[in-house]
């Protein structure tokens, strides 16, 4: 017999509210302690130990996230959340101990940092299964522009509140506050946010087997692919860019650190501005709406190596505002598009492109600005970027992102 799942509107969604409200408070925590986290670096260590400490995370995180994947499609989601939020807990309340009774030193926040990436690479994977679960279909893409949203401004409140935190209370105060966001998100996750739909788990014979099945499963299924590629592009094209190009462009121009942080704020309004066009707007086919949006980010980034000052803030809001909304499309489509018992590991390979080949595509940018100039350097990347997203754009069909509920 099959059960009839109800689903309320989503305006009028607990479930739903109460899992945006409590992700945006922890990343509100996570902020804060990202903050909290490089100043108390810089005060014990010299520039190349605070690089060691802000960077190390991504090692472990890097190591272990195909795994997670695996563990997302073999358990039950929640609860793996739920014990990674409250490892969370454990861990920052054991340091802010050691912080009270010797200090900060550069082996605790090593430590921390490199538990950190550990435990995000058990969550993530898990956390991007939930959405389909949860609410029809149809509402995906408002979901993920509401919890873009909720998040842009958690960045906009956590950044100031950890400057804020660590110069009145120091490093140990920052942990308790860290703590406490994921004690929100562990209660939401298990009281209120219930997944709705049921999903069929992985059948591998083991967790190994499970990660080959993941693999085969991309080659079998093109769309699926095609979506996976595009995502390594979207992370490896666009993040070099803004993270070298533009501050080297910033720099070599003289406009200063504060024109910087104004180029980077416009981009953040724009895309928040996109995030609430992809809750009103719904393509036919919300994966080729995305890609193609991303032409016009591509356009962005080839702009920034050659443009003006005052053309510059065109270009970063072209960037944000196609973020905001090809992130929402496109973060829908991967939802729909990919079978259910294959979105932790899916998910695991499309973030393994930040985590393991962002720092060597950052280097790689880098080298090729020092071997040419920052206009051609951006120029290609930002050609390739957009001869990826067409290509893409061309092999999504329009029934690509219509999955069966399953």
């Amino acid at each position: 017999m099959t059960t009839v799942v109800e689903f309320p509107p989503l305006r009028r969604d607990r479930r739903v509210h109460g899992w945006v409200f409590s992700s945006a408070v922890s990343q509100i925590g996570d902020m804060a302690w990202y903050i909290g986290l490089a100043w108390s670096a810089a005060q014990v260590t010299t520039p190349a130990g605070v690089g060691l400490v802000m960077g190390i995370g991504a090692l472990p995180k890097a190591l272990i996230l195909l795994y997670g994947g695996a563990l997302a499609d073999r358990f039950d989601a929640r609860r793996t959340m739920i014990l990674a939020n409250l490892g969370r807990i454990v861990v920052l309340a054991a340091a802010a101990a050691v912080v009270g009774l010797w200090g900060v030193s550069l082996p605790l926040l090593l430590t921390v940092a490199v538990v950190f990436g550990a435990v995000d690479a058990i969550y993530a994977p898990a956390s991007g299964t939930l959405p389909r679960r949860m609410v029809r279909s149809d509402d995906l893409v408002k979901l993920a522009a509401g919890s873009q949203l909720a998040n842009r401004l958690a960045v906009f409140v956590g950044a100031p509140l950890g400057a804020l935190l660590v110069a009145h209370g120091g490093l140990a105060t920052v942990m308790l506050v860290d703590a406490a966001s994921f004690a929100v998100i562990a209660l939401a996750l298990a009281y209120l946010v219930r997944p709705r739909l049921p999903r069929a788990a992985s059948t591998g014979t083991s967790i190994r087997a499970d990660l080959r099945d993941g693999f085969g499963y991309l080659r079998r299924d093109g769309r699926a692919r095609t979506l996976v590629i595009a995502f390594f592009g979207l992370n490896l094209c666009v993040g070099p860019v803004l993270a070298v190009g533009l501050v080297q462009r910033t720099h070599s121009a003289g406009w200063g650190p504060g024109a910087l942080g104004w180029f980077q704020a416009c981009s953040g309004i724009s895309a928040a501005a996109g995030a609430i066009l992809a809750m009103r707007w719904k393509p036919g086919n919300l994966a080729r709406a995305g890609l193609l949006a991303l032409i016009i980010q591509a356009a962005g980034c080839v702009m920034i190596g050659v443009v003006p000052r005052t053309i510059v803030f065109l270009a970063m809001a072209m960037i944000g505002f196609t973020a905001g909304l090809a992130s929402a499309q496109l973060s829908a489509a991967f939802q729909q598009t990919i079978e259910p018992s294959y979105l932790g590991r899916t998910s695991s390979i499309v973030n393994l492109s930040d985590e393991a080949l962002m720092p060597v595509a950052m280097t790689a940018f880098g080298a090729f600005i020092s071997l040419t100039s920052i206009p051609l350097a951006c120029a290609v990347l930002g050609s390739a970027f957009a001869a990826l997203m067409i290509w893409s754009a061309a092999r999504v069909r329009p029934e690509a992102t219509q999955a069966l509920s399953r």
